[in-house]
């Protein structure tokens, strides 16, 4: 009994470790290296070993400095009117920094060769740079680099990311590069412009005293080196879908219903630019279990204040509609707008017993940028439940008759005997 007793808390104890694991995720570091991972030392443990690092160069793997943890080494702060970070001496953002439409933004990468025996150890062919993704998106990850020729690791790297509500790109101002450290004086050095622009050729060289690639062992020769990005908005325009049961007043981001019932979608498309946008194309995405009603879709605009009817019908679940062109505004918030509506029926397509989630999306886009937004339909599916429920009534039904008749023989063969 005891040995069972034993067997069940070893049991307890390893699910509850694999719980844990599933629930605490493991942290994702954001730096990396070309050794696959450099040890961590503390500011005193380095002092108290020099002997033991002896000449070779080694870079950003102090866990206590000026900065924090020296590996996270990339950060970002808006900039103010100067295009300079407005509180340099403050928190700079690692990992993940909101951004504002046209607003600069100043990265920081922080440079420190911890080998702490000096010009004994003087990592040579010191390179920095910046990779700045051209693409669009919500997010926009700018990765920093250093790489020397006779450092281990030989090359490093960290990245912070740029988040936004809506797609964007950065835009590198070009000549903000610089470099600051104690041989460069308060004013810094101006950098090239290939820091940026050609980061995969290993960007530019930047040094202590001068440009020539070479930085010294020691906490005294660190060096910062930032950059000018500008965020720039792309998607000038908004889309918002709702739904609700046919019938009903309110729209909802989430319907409930049931097999067999319809469903009505919206969709609402605002020029939120100073520009026109020409040709602008709507298409839904309808999930499986979701089918178009012929004959409902519905345009409403400035054209059509009493709602038209598109044709050729069914487009908007197909190939898309064109909805024409819509006039910006020099504010940007009072420009073109549209909606557009068509029915769904709500059908079964393989849907699980029980509670199933369905999502609805839709992609509006003008010129090369698509937005995309979407809607959850929860459908409830008893199918199984009322079968099951029909054959129990059946069985009840059947007893009931079964037993009706017995009674009834019961009192005919009582009579029979009374008589």
């Amino acid at each position: 009994m005891k040995e069972n007793n034993k067997t069940n808390f070893i049991i307890v104890i390893f699910l509850t470790v694999l719980v844990s694991m599933a629930v605490c995720p493991t942290t994702a570091f954001a730096w990396g290296d070309d050794s696959g991972g450099r040890p961590s030392y503390s500011t005193q443990y380095i002092s108290e070993h020099a002997d033991d690092f002896g000449n070779t160069p080694f870079f950003n793997s102090i866990s206590d400095a000026e900065i924090g943890d020296e590996k996270d080494f990339v950060s970002a702060m808006e900039a103010d009117d100067s295009g300079f970070a407005k509180n340099p001496h403050g928190k700079w953002q690692g990992g993940n920094v909101e951004v504002e439409n046209g607003e600069t933004y100043v990265i920081r990468l922080y440079v420190n060769n911890n080998n702490p025996n000096g010009f004994d150890a003087v990592a040579e062919n010191v390179k920095v740079a910046f990779s700045i993704p051209s693409t669009s998106s919500k997010q926009v990850q700018v990765n920093g680099f250093i790489e020397s020729s006779n450092a281990s690791p030989s090359e490093y790297w960290d990245y912070v990311n740029f988040n936004s509500n809506k797609n964007f790109h950065l835009e590198y101002v070009y000549g903000s590069a610089l470099l600051y450290n104690g041989g460069t004086g308060q004013e810094g050095i101006t950098l090239g412009d290939e820091i940026a622009t050609k980061a995969s050729e290993g960007g530019a060289l930047i040094g202590y005293n001068a440009l020539d690639g070479q930085i010294p062992g020691g906490d005294i020769y660190k060096s910062y080196i930032t950059i000018q990005v500008k965020v720039v908005y792309d998607d000038d325009f908004t889309v918002k879908t709702m739904s609700r049961l046919v019938g009903e007043k309110e729209w909802s981001e989430v319907v409930d219903a049931e097999i067999g019932e319809q469903v009505e979608f919206q969709i609402e498309y605002n020029n939120t630019g100073t520009e026109t946008q020409d040709n602008v194309m709507i298409r839904d995405i309808l999930p499986g279990n979701l089918k178009y009603v012929p004959g409902t879709t519905k345009l409403y605009n400035m054209n059509y204040p009493n709602w038209a009817t598109l044709t050729p019908d069914g487009d908007i679940v197909t190939r898309g509609v064109n909805i024409g062109s819509y006039l910006g505004s020099p504010d940007g918030k009072n420009g073109g707008n549209a909606f557009i509506r068509f029915t769904a029926e709500v059908v079964d397509n393989n849907l699980e017993e029980g509670i199933n989630t369905i999502e609805n999306f839709v992609w509006v886009g003008v010129n090369d940028t698509t937005i995309e937004d979407s809607v959850k339909i929860i459908i409830q599916n008893n199918k199984r439940f009322n079968i099951i429920f029909t054959i129990h009534i059946i069985l009840i039904v059947i007893c009931l008759a079964i037993i009706i008749i017995l009674i009834h023989r019961t009192i005919k063969r009582n009579k029979i005997q009374k008589s």
